[in-house]
């Protein structure tokens, strides 16, 4: 009994200095690594200073999520602000071409007088009047266009064809030319004139001798289409060569002491004395 507990009590002193041993290697271990710790001087402060400035590092993150959280609003209200600046911007913008179209409007038309407005308003008739004169010249003579002189309310000037489209003033045409663009704005004035009220006749005094036989020609075959449409057509004319064209005539033959004697030719040739 007394070798067993012997044997006993052997093995606890070899697993006690086994113990001891492995102690005294961790405690190197831990010595060295704080040794090392030590040289790298991470931090003077021990655990309850360390602690301290843990606990005052989170109260300062603390206050810097507060301000992150109201920087983040206020770049919301900016961009809030930016938005609608842009859509005033936009508005303003809008207002401003609005304005420009009135101020416009206003630099054509506007005046104390009222005499611009009037102008502006005669120039659109105008306008009006040369595009329906140009209908008809297209049937009197395919050489000239009638047009509106640009930024100029009551001026015609004539487009020559035969001249590579040249832009003539009125006063450049001859006699005869003259009268077949002055027989086509009657002709135009009298189909913008009847509108609203159909006009029936048309006289046409003097105008034809300064016509050649080919623009005479042109000119009554386009007033004959017009008679054909409907329309009285009445010329009071010298030229002889018109009797030939004209089915009804009413002549005027000149007598002594100031008197004329008045005779009505129909279409058949029979004359009618009507007065003296």
């Amino acid at each position: 009994a007394v070798a067993a507990e012997a044997e006993r009590l052997h093995q606890q002193r070899q697993h006690h200095l086994t113990a001891t041993a492995a102690t005294a290697r961790r405690l190197a271990d831990l010595t060295a690594e704080h040794q090392q710790h030590a040289e790298f001087a991470l931090t003077p402060l021990g655990a309850a200073g360390l602690a301290a400035q843990l606990a005052a590092l989170s109260a300062a993150d603390d206050i810097l999520q507060q301000k992150l959280g109201a920087a983040s609003n206020q770049l919301a209200q900016d961009d809030t602000a930016r938005e609608r600046l842009a859509e005033g911007h936009r508005e303003l913008q809008a207002r401003q071409r609005e304005e420009q179209r009135w101020q416009d409007l206003a630099e054509q038309i506007g005046s104390a007088k009222g005499d611009k407005f009037s102008q502006f308003a005669q120039g659109l008739t105008l306008s009006h009047l040369a595009r329906l004169a140009n209908l008809r010249l297209q049937q009197l003579t395919g050489r000239y266009t009638i047009l509106k002189t640009p930024n100029r309310n009551l001026e015609l000037q004539i487009i020559d064809h035969d001249q590579a489209d040249t832009v003539r003033p009125m006063a450049s045409l001859s006699g005869g030319e003259s009268f077949l663009v002055s027989l086509a704005l009657a002709l135009g004035l009298s189909e913008l004139a009847g509108y609203k009220a159909r006009i029936e006749s048309l006289f046409i005094d003097e105008g034809f001798g300064t016509l050649d036989p080919d623009s005479l020609n042109t000119a009554l075959d386009a007033l004959e289409r017009l008679q054909h449409s409907g329309k009285m057509i009445g010329i009071i004319s010298h030229v002889a060569d018109l009797k030939e064209r004209i089915g009804t005539q009413i002549r005027v033959q000149p007598g002594a002491g100031g008197n004329s004697t008045v005779r009505v030719v129909d279409v058949v040739g029979t004359e009618t004395e009507c007065c003296a």
